[in-house]
């Protein structure tokens, strides 16, 4: 899509969105789980299960989570949740200086956009939002609203922590963009919240359906002008 309208707010996914993804990632975070590789897989299917289900709260998704690895790995609920969250997600985090300056000219559009009176928000599928802008080097004080799909008890496709932010801006819906990299959840959710979808491609395929991360940020920079 081209970005015609002038947008009160805009809410960027994390992950492939504001640094590249890259093959890479995987095996980090592989070595950093280590000796319990096989775990990370499993989590992660199990996790994806998930993707779009309204749990409630956070505590509940990961409890969900929780139980569900439990069985596979044999092991309680409870050392599956001290797990995730003190081994998976230190991981993740610890993976994220991998990827600085991936995304080029990141800073100097959320301070332009920012500058602009645009509110700006970060919504990530994953937690620990902060130390991962910290760890790629983002500004996280550009942003008005830092948070994950995780917080809200309810991944992507879930419209609900888009709308959550919505209402916290009190902005309607109509008056947000948001931008992503993956159509099957930040474009679904988006179109699900009634919020136009601005994807990011790697590469050009033919569809017009997505934006380099170059023609991304001139589309942007019009929300300044």
């Amino acid at each position: 899509m081209t970005v015609k309208s002038n947008f009160a707010g805009v809410i960027f996914d994390l992950d492939g969105t504001l640094y590249r993804m890259s093959w890479i990632l995987r095996p980090l975070l592989t070595l950093k789980v280590f000796p319990h590789i096989l775990r990370l897989p499993r989590f992660m299917k199990i996790r994806g299960s998930f993707a779009g289900k309204e749990m409630g709260s956070r505590v509940e998704l990961l409890d969900a989570i929780s139980e569900s690895l439990s069985r596979i790995e044999k092991i309680s609920a409870q050392q599956a949740k001290i797990w995730i969250l003190d081994t998976f997600y230190p991981a993740f985090v610890s993976t994220m200086p991998f990827f600085r300056n991936s995304r080029p000219d990141t800073d100097m559009i959320l301070s332009r956009l920012h500058e602009a009176g645009v509110k700006l928000a970060v919504l990530s599928d994953y937690d620990s939002v902060k130390d991962r802008l910290d760890g790629l080097g983002i500004q996280h004080s550009l942003f008005h609203t830092i948070t994950s799909s995780e917080a809200s008890g309810a991944l992507k496709p879930s419209p609900k922590p888009l709308l959550e932010i919505a209402s916290q801006w009190q902005l309607s819906p109509k008056q947000i963009l948001v931008v992503g990299d993956r159509d099957d959840t930040d474009g679904e959710a988006a179109r699900a919240a009634g919020m136009s979808f601005l994807r990011i491609i790697e590469k050009k395929d033919g569809s017009g359906s997505g934006r380099l991360w170059g023609d991304v940020v001139k589309e942007l920079l019009l929300q300044t002008a």
